[in-house]
């Protein structure tokens, strides 16, 4: 299982208690992610909306894509959604009742590059990029009409940038809106309690931030390290 950790606040079809997950997770709190300048919801549609009201800490299984289907819960250990790994280029996350929401989709024809999909529709491209000799991960939300699978399109300036230690499960992301580089989610492999296993981390993700692409992109993070 992955289990999120959170705060107040309403995600899918789940409703998280006022305890506040950071009761679970040692950090001093000094730098905790801030809410983006605009809310990021590239993954919504009409049947779910996985944004929360207030801060929420994921755990994820280091190697995550490598552990077939796994189920994602709240705090209340209400089940909000699967993830599935099809195969070793797609996953899917799937909610409750067995639909799927997205597929994450490894394009064969440039190793680095990803697609998440909503239904057919192309809804963010993730991009992997040196800089300075530095990994960068950037995440591009894809306008509408959204591009079918067969369709080509020009990607736009992307919304996130992730950067940080990848090998150590230690990054952030970062609002691409912001000149000052406001960080809106962070993964860290350290600070995790007894509770948890050692061989986790955890993933906090400030409101107003689309749950599911964060996870998603995390995921995507851990296949290109597992294939380096």
């Amino acid at each position: 299982e992955f289990l999120c950790l959170g705060g107040a606040g309403r995600m899918g079809q789940g409703v998280s208690s006022a305890c506040c997950g950071r009761e679970r997770f040692e950090g001093d709190g000094k730098d905790s992610p801030m809410m983006p300048l605009r809310r990021i919801s590239c993954l919504q549609d009409s049947r779910v909306h996985f944004i929360n009201d207030a801060p929420m800490m994921c755990v994820l299984p280091q190697k995550a894509y490598q552990k077939g289907t796994y189920t994602v819960k709240d705090i209340n250990r209400i089940s909000l959604f699967q993830v599935e790994t099809a195969s070793p280029d797609v996953s899917r996350i799937l909610l409750p009742g067995g639909s799927c929401h997205a597929t994450i989709e490894r394009d064969t024809s440039n190793v680095d590059e990803w697609h998440i999909y909503v239904g057919e529709g192309r809804r963010v491209t993730v991009a992997r990029r040196v800089v300075a000799g530095n990994t960068v991960f950037l995440v591009h939300a894809l306008l509408e009409p959204f591009p079918r699978r067969a369709e080509q399109s020009a990607l736009p300036l992307p919304s996130l940038s992730v950067r940080g230690d990848f090998d150590k499960q230690d990054f952030w992301m970062f609002d691409c809106s912001d000149l000052h580089g406001r960080r809106v989610a962070h993964a860290s492999s350290s600070g995790v309690t007894k509770r948890v296993e050692q061989s986790a981390y955890v993933v906090e993700v400030a409101p107003g931030l689309d749950v599911a692409l964060v996870i998603a992109v995390s995921l995507i993070i851990e296949d290109s390290i597992g294939r380096r």
